[in-house]
């Protein structure tokens, strides 16, 4: 058995630590590129999102490289992840003759559940202990690798050398990936920070919000490393959407009762959003009025091409623009798109945005 799964940010940072400390084999999951977006459309329904096409070329990649096991995930409600891995498994067997299997976590009805179950399924020979540290353990490395991300993000902009704040996020993500203990854990992370903070100085930089669709947030291929892009402009980025903070969300506080992210977004939204649109467009709705009323001088909406969620949450993002007075950049993405024209928008509209603050 050799185990591999989609390509998602750092998201295997903390997942291929978590194989290897339950003995699982499993393959590392090759970077995204130009081939695997060509695979991965080459066997994917026509109109379907650019995540589902770059996901499914991570599979058929894997397969390429020997992987006996996919790991693929699927949600509910009004947004095409509800289907993923059905129309996924049609690909694949149209794609090989091999006896390929197919596992699929669900993120909607109990992330927590599905993941603890396909561990329990590979791992005969692990206890129900160990399971659960090694997934406690993996949400712990996420959420340290957020706040390492957080903090390159608000530092960079501060330091005469960005470049240097970015490596340093890099190596700190990395040096997460082999720790040993919760302890351990910890004290990367501080040690990360703590190099960071040393570089900076007191520049009150333009401060930006990224909202919009949870892949093409998390997954720097696809949003053209938008945030390291920014940060070098001298920018203050902060994205409303993080990998850890999502795993804790819908593993360890929903398994207690505690999880209330959608009701908050929904407090937040009201009244331009007042109910659940699917995938991420609620919270793209509550993450724009969060950013307008805490002082961000701009907004930028990323989302793939063709999401229903994100086109219905648009409505709502014009006005809360309008009546905030928040200028809002929209960035629809697909495997088309240019990274000289996102490079030119961007650029264009922080030189709006810095015009616009020196006048205030």
């Amino acid at each position: 058995m050799k185990i591999i799964y989609p390509h998602m940010g750092y998201l295997n940072i903390a997942l291929n630590h978590m194989l290897a400390g339950l003995e699982i084999p499993y393959l590392p999951t090759p970077s995204i590129t130009k081939k695997t977006v060509e695979l991965g459309s080459s066997y994917s329904p026509e109109g379907i999102c650019l995540p589902y096409k770059i996901t499914m070329g991570n599979l058929l990649e894997g397969i390429q490289c020997g992987a006996d096991t996919l790991v693929t995930i699927c949600g509910e409600g009004k947004c095409r992840l509800g289907f993923y891995n059905a129309v996924q498994k049609i690909g694949i067997t149209k794609s090989t003759n091999q006896n390929i299997s197919l596992h699929t976590i669900n993120s909607t009805t109990g992330l927590f559940t599905s993941l603890y179950r396909f561990l329990r399924t590979v791992t005969c020979d692990k206890s129900r202990i160990a399971i659960l540290y090694h997934i406690a353990k993996a949400v712990k490395m996420l959420k340290a690798i957020d706040a390492i991300s957080h903090a390159k993000n608000y530092y960079g902009p501060r330091c005469s050398q960005p470049e240097r704040i970015i490596e340093l996020c890099k190596a700190g993500a990395a040096e997460v990936g082999v720790c040993k203990s919760f302890g351990d854990v910890d004290y990367v992370k501080e040690q990360a920070i703590g190099a960071m903070k040393a570089l900076a100085g007191e520049a009150q930089p333009v401060k930006v919000g990224i909202i919009g669709e949870f892949y093409v947030l998390v997954e720097p291929y696809v949003n053209f490393e938008i945030e390291d892009m920014l940060v070098k402009m001298g920018v203050e980025v902060r994205r409303l959407v993080s990998t850890g903070e999502w795993a804790y969300a819908q593993t360890l506080l929903r398994i207690f009762g505690l999880y209330n992210e959608e009701t908050e977004y929904l407090r937040q939204a009201r009244p331009y959003m007042n109910y659940h649109v699917g995938g991420d467009g609620l919270k793209s709705a509550g993450s724009a009025v969060w950013c307008a009323k805490n002082g961000y001088d701009g907004i930028i909406h990323a989302y793939p091409f063709g999401c229903m969620p994100e086109i219905v949450a648009q409505y709502a993002l014009k006005n809360i623009a309008a009546d905030y007075s928040i200028p809002m950049l929209t960035l629809s993405l697909d495997e088309h798109s240019s990274n000289v024209g996102i490079v030119t928008r961007i650029e264009a509209f922080i030189d709006c945005l810095q015009r616009r603050k020196n006048k205030a």
